[in-house]
């Protein structure tokens, strides 16, 4: 069976040398030999083992049996304000990544699991930090005849320290209490300290709530960092995205070795580069390497461009009032018509005089303009590689459109 290179290629050119500075000063063979990076946060199990064992049906009691074990933080400047503060620290074996793409992984994943946070995050590339604020719900209590619905608005900062160490915070020091009636509209809003709420001030109003409202802060910082430590085990152990631009990378160094430097380069647009969808001339090696294949060029025969369009005609549609009879239109009917439609799909085949390889499919759909710069790289070298002894064996571009 003949053997056929194909690939769907939206091409263009990419000057030389992208992605030529090796991340981090890592080489592809320690990236890819590297044990995969594990985080270890002994405090999630810690705490959120605490938490599970201070419970009690009775919220009060579980509010100030929390309460006992978890201290608010006062600030040293202004011993009046405290917050609640929660922090873990996740220590990284076997750090292999670059920050950019850790902050970016760990910004995708609030963005798809916590989206509260996406509108006010922020990623600084120089602090190395990710910082959000949002608004999160964290307890309700019925009533008969209200019912509570309590949230937070946290600092959360995510910072990279030492390269090794990975610290998540939040920081709250006040509740957002708003009271709906029986037909949930919404009636009136506290805005109260946590300092200055049960259970903290024993004999303040709505005990039950804020009590389900302390606990509840501590458990939802507590799963959002689980929730984080959980996918960084699963989804980044490795830096995929460095891998893949040390892997392009160690290929080019690869090719450049063997045939020197590229005279021109098409590729797939992508944000991760890959060599295997690329089309790299050498010209001083007299070399075309293509999906992993290496061709010499005395081998190429012919190039053709194939066009196979699709064809989707206009249709008229009618409107409002009115009817046909006999295809005539009778009463107040309105309609409107688009236009026929002609969608380009553009294919090189380049015929290649090589039982293994004997012929190269190029894929540029609607883009016509690739499709003939290929073409004419192609038409470049069969004119440079005719000889009179040969002439009649090879063909220039042709072009041909499927009917």
């Amino acid at each position: 069976m003949k053997r056929i290179l194909l690939i769907m290629l939206a091409m263009t050119v990419y000057p030389i040398g992208l992605f030529a500075q090796k991340p981090n000063g890592f080489s592809y063979e320690r990236v890819r030999d590297t044990p995969a990076m594990k985080w270890s946060c002994p405090d999630i199990e810690k705490y959120q083992g605490l938490l599970l064992s201070l419970k009690n049906d009775d919220y009060k009691i579980y509010a100030n049996n929390v309460k006992e074990k978890f201290e608010l933080y006062s600030n040293p400047n202004q011993p009046t304000d405290k917050y609640l503060v929660t922090q873990a620290i996740l220590t990284i074996e076997n750090p292999s990544f670059k920050t950019e793409n850790l902050l970016n992984h760990i910004s995708a994943w609030i963005k798809s699991k916590q989206k509260d946070w996406t509108k006010n995050m922020k990623i600084d590339m120089n602090e190395n930090s990710i910082v959000s604020t949002a608004s999160i719900h964290v307890a309700s209590h019925a009533t008969l005849i209200d019912l509570f619905k309590v949230s937070v608005s946290p600092l959360l900062v995510i910072k990279l320290v030492e390269d090794d160490k990975l610290i998540v915070s939040f920081s709250t020091d006040s509740y957002k209490n708003s009271v709906y009636d029986s037909n949930n509209r919404l009636c009136r809003t506290y805005n109260d300290k946590i300092s200055e709420v049960f259970p903290f001030v024993p004999k303040s109003s709505y005990k039950i709530t804020y009590a389900k409202a302390y606990v509840g802060t501590y458990l939802y910082f507590w799963n959002f960092i689980s929730g984080l430590h959980n996918d960084l085990n699963v989804n980044f152990t490795k830096d995929p995205i460095m891998l893949n631009e040390l892997r392009y990378q160690h290929s080019q160094d690869s090719l450049r070795a063997k045939y020197g430097e590229p005279t021109k380069v098409f590729t797939y647009q992508s944000t991760m580069p890959d060599i295997h969808k690329e089309l790299r001339f050498y010209e001083n090696a007299q070399k075309l390497v293509f999906m992993g294949k290496t061709i010499d060029f005395k081998d190429i025969m012919s190039c053709e461009i194939v066009d196979d369009p699709k064809f989707i005609p206009g249709r008229t549609t009618s409107y409002g009032l009115g009817f046909s009879i006999f295809g005539f239109g009778i009463g107040g009917a309105d309609s409107y018509t688009t236009p026929d439609k002609t969608i380009h799909s553009y294919v090189v085949n380049v015929k290649i005089d090589n039982m293994s390889t004997p012929l190269i499919y190029i894929a540029t759909g609607q883009n016509e303009q690739k499709a003939t710069e290929i073409a004419s790289t192609f038409e470049y070298i069969l004119r440079h590689q005719q000889t009179p002894a040969v002439k009649t064996q090879k063909s220039r571009v042709t072009r041909r459109t499927k009917r």
